[in-house]
């Protein structure tokens, strides 16, 4: 059976963590129904190191045919070597296994093996995402910075009460629940990451109490007007 690994690697383990890339490779293996069966962690530079420092030559030297390996974006290869990234590609598609960039949802698979332009295209597009969500970042942090020297707040406070899209479709998944449906086939049916859905239970279940210890709560209230009448009174005290 085939396997899937993710690799995920931040380059100092003191400054950085690897939440954000366990997120986008799981956001992205949900969406495909895969499970990760081996996750290989490294905290490392990818630029005064070499790619078996990194443990990928090892961990390519695992995969079989059919196997997949899960990276949030193409950095995570190396940074300063493009001859590496593209020998690291070559020796995956070679083994007859294929190479998945999570965060552009990009794939380069052994049927592109003779296929030069699908792979530099796609590898393209892969640093491309890898840039234009790095600009994004530094767009808000520095939004955030000039919020904060307004004496403005820099984002949503703590425990905030916010629309989410799930709010509208909220009957059907009670009714798909009680019909006894998994979380996973809901997530799924309503186009989001699975993660994304249990959050928005919590969070359904942790307002609809706050507002009955208020006493705001009627009976038959959705969580659109739960979370309208919650605002009312946030709005009063």
């Amino acid at each position: 059976m085939a396997k899937n690994y993710a690799y995920i690697r931040v380059s100092d383990k003191h400054k950085q963590t690897s939440n954000a890339q366990y997120k986008i490779i799981n956001k992205y293996a949900e969406s495909l129904g895969l499970i990760i069966n081996e996750t290989l962690d490294i905290k490392m530079s990818g630029s005064s190191t070499n790619k078996e420092e990194r443990g990928l030559i090892s961990l390519i030297e695992k995969m079989k045919i059919g196997d997949r390996l899960l990276v949030s974006d193409i950095e995570r290869l190396g940074r300063d070597s493009v001859s590496d990234i593209f020998e690291i590609i070559t020796r995956i598609i070679n083994i007859g296994a294929s190479i998945h960039f999570c965060l552009p949802g990009e794939k380069i698979t052994p049927d592109h093996k003779n296929d030069l332009a699908i792979i530099f295209t796609t590898i393209g597009k892969a640093f491309a995402a890898q840039d234009f969500s790095k600009q994004r970042s530094l767009k808000a942090s520095a939004a955030a910075k000039r919020r904060q020297e307004q004496g403005l707040s820099a984002g949503r406070s703590k425990g905030a009460v916010i629309k989410s899209k799930l709010d509208a479709h909220e009957k059907s998944i009670i009714f798909w629940l009680h019909q006894e449906m998994s979380k996973l086939e809901i997530s799924k049916r309503l186009g989001v990451a699975n993660s994304t859905f249990h959050l928005w239970l919590d969070r359904r279940d942790e307002l609809i109490c706050l507002a009955r210890d208020l006493n705001i709560y009627k009976n038959s209230m959705s969580i659109s007007e739960v979370k309208e009448a919650l605002k009312k009174h946030n709005r009063r005290v």
